[in-house]
């Protein structure tokens, strides 16, 4: 079996990655920058397609899933590596929690939530189930995140999360930029699920255009005083009051270098999705000392954009895929509380998407190594420094 290897990491900026000299590293004199640092490493001893989907530090237990064609694993590990229980809830089980509907989430010292069909089903990290609290009005979703830096966000009685579409929805309809909720609470003991959180006047996704469905999904960020909400690809944070009704309290725009994003089409595109793959999306948004670190996708330029859409044979197609992949690397760029961008970078060998905040500190998934498979995966424990 693999040694485990946990180690501190001397605090040395991270090594950027990018297409060219001006994407790499944004450079301004007049303003103070940070970088983002790894301080400490894990490695978990498995072997598998893990997904973290979240950690807790203060217990030293990190919960991560295993997804096959017909089960899923879950899996509990501890900071020494170890996986100390695995075991399934999802099938044909009395206490499954059916099709998850967002990441398990750790919500004590020995208890996980699981939001999925079936309702909120809370687990001790046996397996045992806890308490199981039925949602109304629940329906299948359009799309899932279900991965650490998605994480479900919690108001007092709460839970906050993101609608996730509907199947019933007319998406041809202008109207519906206008109407839909972007996000539910859902109360803890009772599970009645409030709609909350309209697409404000003043967004792209209300510039009377059409977006592919669901462009506008939100990401989101609890903080002391707000929440905080970016829709889809709109470089731009809005700040909600956390008391319902959340009333829109104001808005700052992000610049974000080399950013290619999706402005809408004057009529409805049912093949519009197509585009969700090559323009910019933001993913997550975190608070953390005073600034807002935001991992995105870039999305392509106008060239780029255009050959996507053209018709190509398998080969080709896979070439150009990989080409792309290649060329658009998931970032990381870090604003100030005022929107002011003080780095923009590609990490190396951690994941954008997955960052997340717990006990003060900043977490990230490993990235896979495409070379070499090995028997264990790594989180990183990441913080900001001063340059």
């Amino acid at each position: 079996m693999l040694k485990v290897n946990r180690f501190l990491i001397p605090i040395l900026a991270l090594s950027l990655l990018g297409c060219n000299s001006s994407q790499n590293q944004i450079e301004d004199k007049n303003t103070p920058k940070v970088s983002l640092v790894k301080q400490d490493s894990i490695h978990i001893n498995y072997l598998g397609n893990p997904s973290v989907q979240d950690i807790n530090p203060k217990t030293g237990t990190i919960l991560f899933m295993n997804s096959e064609e017909t089960k899923e694993t879950i899996h509990v590990a501890n900071f020494d590596g170890k996986v100390v229980f695995s075991y399934q809830k999802f099938g044909d089980m009395p206490d499954t929690y059916g099709t998850l509907f967002a990441p398990l989430k750790i919500i004590g010292e020995n208890e996980f939530l699981a939001y999925g069909i079936n309702g909120l089903l809370s687990y001790d990290f046996t397996g045992k189930n806890i308490s199981r609290t039925r949602i109304s009005d629940i329906h299948p979703y359009n799309f899932a995140r279900r991965s650490m830096g998605y994480e479900i966000g919690e108001i007092d009685e709460h839970y906050i999360y993101i609608d996730q579409g509907s199947r019933s929805w007319d998406y041809s309809d202008i109207k519906i930029y206008e109407e839909v909720h972007t996000m539910i609470m859902i109360h803890k003991n009772t599970g009645e699920k409030i709609p909350i959180i309209k697409i404000p006047s003043s967004s792209l996704y209300r510039n009377g255009q059409f977006f592919h469905r669901d462009g506008w999904a939100p990401i989101f960020e609890i903080t002391d005083e707000n929440l905080v909400v970016i829709f889809g690809g709109e470089p731009r944070i809005y700040f909600f009051d956390k008391i319902h009704p959340f009333d829109l309290i104001k808005y700052i725009d992000l610049s974000i270098p080399n950013y290619n994003y999706f402005q809408g089409e004057p009529q409805f595109n049912p093949d519009s999705f197509r585009k969700w793959f090559s323009s910019g999306q933001i993913h997550t948004i975190t608070y953390f000392e005073d600034n807002f670190v935001v991992g995105y996708f870039p999305g392509y330029d106008s060239q780029d954009q255009i050959e996507s859409m053209e018709n190509k044979s398998p080969e080709e197609a896979r070439a150009f895929g990989t080409r792309m992949r290649e060329k658009y690397l998931d970032r990381v760029a870090i604003f100030d509380s005022t929107g002011g961008l003080l780095f923009d970078f590609a990490p190396v060998d951690y994941h954008p998407r997955s960052i997340i905040q717990r006990n003060g500190s900043l977490w990230a998934m490993q990235k896979e190594n495409q070379d070499v498979e090995l028997d264990y995966f790594g989180i990183f424990k990441l913080g900001l420094s001063e340059k």
